[in-house]
């Protein structure tokens, strides 16, 4: 049986790969490739969300990178502050039983292909790299209101 590796580049302290790796020398030293990080992170994300208690502050941090999602942002879907999601991941506080349910089916929904979820954390993400007020501009239609063009 070949050697364990003790995988921290996704910052959670307790993963280990059997294989799926491999080493390599190189002129600066031993070097780790991983076959499909993509895949090994949705593992990661699936695993931890269908079975750890409370989520704790690495944990949430994994998902919420995973879902490309600054702390301001979760903060915003979770209907928290952005230092109550920061005290979260340094472990200065416990997640509430409500954000953790919520966070576990945010990732779910959208690493499983939920379409609408996915294109809404997909918006999310784009709207935090992008953040700035827009006029809304709005017209009636006969049928109802919608954005104007």
């Amino acid at each position: 049986m070949s050697e364990l590796f003790h995988y921290q580049s996704c910052g959670l302290a307790n993963v280990w790969l059997r294989n799926g790796f491999e080493s390599k020398p190189t002129p600066y030293g031993e070097a780790v490739a991983i076959a499909d990080v993509a895949g090994l992170h949705k593992t990661i994300g699936l695993f931890i969300t269908n079975n750890q208690p409370l989520l704790d502050g690495a944990e949430i941090r994994f998902l919420r990178k995973e879902l490309d999602l600054s702390q301001t942002m979760l903060g915003e879907v979770l209907g928290v502050s952005e230092s109550t999601v920061r005290n979260w991941e340094a472990g200065r506080q416990p997640i509430t039983a409500a954000a953790d349910r919520f966070t576990r089916l945010l990732y779910q929904e959208h690493i499983q292909g939920n379409a609408y979820i996915k294109a809404m954390v997909e918006r999310l993400s784009k709207l935090d790299h992008t953040r700035h007020i827009q006029r809304l501009e709005l017209e009636s239609t006969g049928q109802g209101w919608k954005a104007a063009a």
